[in-house]
């Protein structure tokens, strides 16, 4: 799994960061360089991702395809990967994103008989 995190962080330069995190927040697979807590990002996207999901069926009635928090300085993205996981990326720009998009939804796919 850390390969296929690799090979998105290297095809996409804007990535930062990844990490394949437990719903329950506990970090499976990070390919997080030095300054990222892994156990810090494990949670808040865990935190983020609950709340997110509950918010999206609650006022939308649909499921939530993927979370994106807006810093000052960058970007959170929140996509699942099946039932029990999620993948998320931290960025400093989410230009042309729709690319982006569709590339996560390829890497879950990827990632998702591993779990």
């Amino acid at each position: 799994m850390h390969s296929i995190l690799s090979e998105l962080n290297g095809k996409y330069p804007q990535i930062d960061a990844s990490a394949i995190i437990s719903k329950d927040g506990l970090v499976i697979e990070s390919a997080l360089p030095k300054p990222f807590n892994e156990d810090r990002i494990a949670g808040l996207s865990a935190a983020l991702y609950s709340v997110g999901s509950r918010s999206s069926r609650e006022l939308t009635g649909s499921n939530l395809d993927h979370l994106i928090l807006q810093g000052s300085e960058g970007y959170l993205l929140i996509t699942e990967i099946g039932k029990e996981a999620m993948l998320t990326i931290i960025s400093k720009n989410l230009m042309d994103s729709e690319p982006l998009f569709e590339e996560l939804k390829q890497t879950s796919k990827k990632i998702s008989p591993f779990l």
